[in-house]
């Protein structure tokens, strides 16, 4: 069966046109925190090795008129970007700035707002940082600048902007083919929190599992965990597992949702899958970092190796300011499964970056949406983001939605959608969740256009725009991949 690309783009954007009042966009109330104790610069320097580095000491001048490029030759988490401004006149230009990277086939990964600190000779906010956590796979990639005009350079720069671009090379997998691994056996025990720290170590008695001190809502239950007793510089919990000599050889993985408070610099939360031998010692290890108020979904896979005997999961928090290290662990799995993995790919869209298995291939990315055809265009399955501008859709302005207001909304958006003249069947019941921070819900059904098809959807609205993800496949296709919407949906932040 061939599909018409243009009749799915409308398929995938049935968008609901109701007068709604007195509707109010959800969000949290900020925590005051002591003044910061680390500098952005500790924090950039810290983090990461030296992925690219074109640095000067020499006497500067604004404007560069070449391309900063750089080279990614294995799978790379870029942890932080530094961009040197040294301007006379007005210093608060870095408040409306950012920087991006584009790959040379023209994907874009931000932008990021920069934070700005004093330099040289106390000079006001002339070296801009940002700390993206965004991973790249190999290839060539340029970083821009949008404040063009006051990036420095220097005789010996090449005409390019001075920066440096940090990063953790290889060592970190981050990927996996059908995401349904999620509902296999979960091999940890209490892995939301919601009997307190029972099955997990703490050596330091410094976490603990409530949420109401934090800005912060549990991912899964109520609880999630966080080192809420203590100001040390870095803290974690972990539990061991053991595992059968059957599994050797096998693929671990870990996956957990994580998010920080917001704060300058950020605290940083650290994902880490350890293998041990039966004495204990560490044979292999592997780790993720988050540094966003976002609740984003990390996610690690590795062979098991040889004379494993143990698998250790280690939540591992490091603080950079505050008195508080504030990051938040919610959502844990481990399994280990036979099944062949590939790689992830990140991608942003209308501001939110997300995750998504790379055998769903490149996307097509159009001003209302961005979609993904797989191996054939012509053909399903199919994941579809869409966006509408809330402007275009209510009659009375929208500030805000309680959280219940919310669901409420999206409850209504889904009956109206399925009002829609396409025979829906099999349609289950929402599932409450958040995508980057907003409340969502993700369902599934069975639809007709040409023929039946099956499909699981989320929704969720900003301040500006509805948001549908779907994934859409043959009724009863084997394998199903509705399931990586799930991931898809637990990967947004903003």
């Amino acid at each position: 069966m061939e599909l018409n690309n243009r009749f799915f783009k409308r398929a995938a954007s049935l968008l609901l046109c109701l007068t709604t009042a007195g509707m109010m966009l959800f969000s949290f109330t900020a925590r005051a925190e002591s003044p910061d104790e680390m500098t952005l610069g500790d924090q950039f320097y810290g983090t990461g090795e030296v992925i690219y580095d074109n640095t000067s000491i020499a006497g500067v001048y604004s404007g560069p008129a070449e391309d900063v490029v750089f080279e990614i030759e294995e799978t790379t988490t870029i942890t932080g970007i530094w961009t040197y401004h040294w301007y006379r006149e007005s210093t608060d230009e870095w408040e409306d700035a950012y920087v991006w990277i584009e790959s040379e086939d023209g994907y874009v990964y931000g932008p990021w707002d920069v934070q700005a600190e004093e330099g040289q000779g106390g000079r006001e906010n002339v070296n801009w940082y940002v700390f993206p956590y965004v991973t790249l796979e190999p290839g060539t990639y340029y970083l821009y600048d949008s404040n063009l005009s006051t990036w420095s350079y220097a005789y010996d720069t090449d005409n390019k902007g001075i920066c440096m671009i940090r990063g953790i090379s290889g060592g970190t997998e981050t990927s996996n083919t059908s995401l349904s691994f999620l509902d296999g056996e979960n091999l940890l025990t209490n892995p939301s929190f919601e009997k307190g720290l029972k099955g997990w170590e703490d050596p330091d008695e410094l976490w603990g599992t409530d949420p109401d001190t934090t800005d912060h809502e549990a991912t899964d239950g109520e609880c999630f965990a966080w080192p809420s007793e203590g100001a040390s510089e870095d803290t974690y919990i972990y539990q061991d597992v053991d595992i059968d000599s059957d599994d050797i050889g096998k693929t671990a993985v870990l996956s957990a949702m994580i998010a920080n408070f917001d704060q300058t610099p950020i605290d940083l939360a650290r994902l880490e899958l350890i293998f041990l031998d039966s004495k204990g010692k560490e044979i292999e290890s592997y780790y993720q970092e988050h540094q966003d108020i976002e609740w984003g979904r990390h996610t690690i896979t590795a062979t098991i190796p040889k004379k494993t005997a143990t698998i250790r999961v280690q939540l591992h928090a490091i603080r950079y300011a505050g008195s508080i290290i504030d990051a938040y662990f919610d959502d844990i799995f481990l399994g280990v499964t036979d099944e062949e993995f590939t790689d992830i790919a990140s991608y942003t869209f209308n501001g939110y970056t997300f995750d998504i298995p790379a055998y769903w291939g490149e996307a097509d990315v159009y001003e209302d949406g961005i979609y993904f055809y797989g191996e054939d265009e012509d053909a399903l399955p199919a994941v579809f983001i869409s966006i509408m501008n809330i402007e275009d859709i209510f009659d009375d302005e929208i500030y805000g939605l309680t959280d219940e207001e919310a669901i409420e909304y999206l409850e209504s958006y889904k009956e109206w959608v399925f009002s829609y003249d396409i025979d829906a069947r099999n349609i289950t019941d929402s599932e409450e969740i958040t995508i980057a921070g907003y409340p969502a819900i993700i369902y599934s059904a069975t639809i007709t256009l040409y023929e039946a098809d099956d499909i699981r959807m989320a929704i969720f609205m900003d301040n500006e725009y509805i948001y549908e993800l779907m994934i859409m496949e043959y009724e009863d296709s084997d394998p199903s991949y509705l399931m990586d919407l799930d991931y898809i949906a637990a990967s947004f932040s903003k």
